[in-house]
C-alpha cells in the first residue's frame, strides 16, 4: 500500500505526493530533536564553566549558540494541539541518549579538554547522521517547515564539526 496520495485528476497528468508521517509521530521526532540540542547545550555550559584552552572554549560558545538556535527552531516547529501539548514531546528519545548526555556532562576535569572536543565531534556527528537520515522522512505536504528546519540544522551542524576539527573519540548513535 502506498502512502502517496492522488492530488491531481484521473487523467496520465496525475501528481503524487507522498504523504509524511502522521502528526504524533512526526512531533515526537521533532521534541525529540529539541531535546537532545537543549541537552547538548546544558552540556556545553558545563565544560564551557572548566575550559582552560581560550581557542576551544571560544569554539564551544559558537557550537553552544547554534545548539539553542537549532533548537528554538525545532521548538517552534512543534504543533500547537490542545491534544498534544508541546511540552510532552519535548523528552529523550531513548535511554542510550539521555545516558550519553549525562555521561559528556561529567567530563570537567580541566586536563580533558582534548576529550571534550573530540566527543562534542562526535556528538554533532550523531546530530549531523540523525538530521540527514530524517530528510528522507519529512517529506509530506505539510512538512515543509521541518524540512526547512532540516537543512539548517545539517548546514549549522557540519559548520560547527569543521571548526572543531578534532577527530571523533567515540561512536555515538544518530541523534536525536
Amino acid at each position: 500500500m502506498s502512502n502517496a496520495v492522488d492530488a491531481g485528476s484521473s487523467d496520465s497528468g496525475t501528481v503524487l505526493i507522498e504523504a509524511g508521517e502522521p502528526i504524533e509521530t512526526a512531533a515526537a521526532w521533532i521534541g525529540h530533536a529539541c531535546w537532545a540540542e537543549l541537552r547538548f547545550h546544558e552540556v556545553l555550559t558545563t565544560w564551557l564553566a572548566v575550559e582552560p584552552d581560550v581557542e576551544l572554549s571560544q569554539t564551544l560558545w559558537l557550537i553552544r549558540a547554534h545548539r539553542a538556535e537549532l533548537a528554538e527552531a525545532w521548538h517552534r516547529r512543534l504543533p500547537e494541539l490542545r491534544e498534544f501539548p508541546r511540552p510532552g514531546f519535548v523528552v529523550p528519545s531513548g535511554d542510550v541518549v539521555s545516558t550519553l548526555f549525562d555521561e559528556a556532562e561529567g567530563l570537567v576535569d580541566e586536563t580533558a579538554a582534548a576529550h571534550r572536543a573530540a566527543l562534542a565531534a562526535a556528538i554533532l556527528e550523531g546530530f549531523s547522521a540523525g538530521y540527514r537520515n530524517h530528510l528522507g522522512i519529512a517529506v509530506g505536504p505539510a512538512d515543509g517547515p521541518t524540512a526547512e528546519s532540516l537543512a539548517r540544522a545539517i548546514e549549522v551542524t557540519d559548520a560547527d564539526l569543521v571548526r572543531l576539527d578534532p577527530a571523533p573519540s567515540a561512536s555515538v548513535p544518530s541523534l536525536p
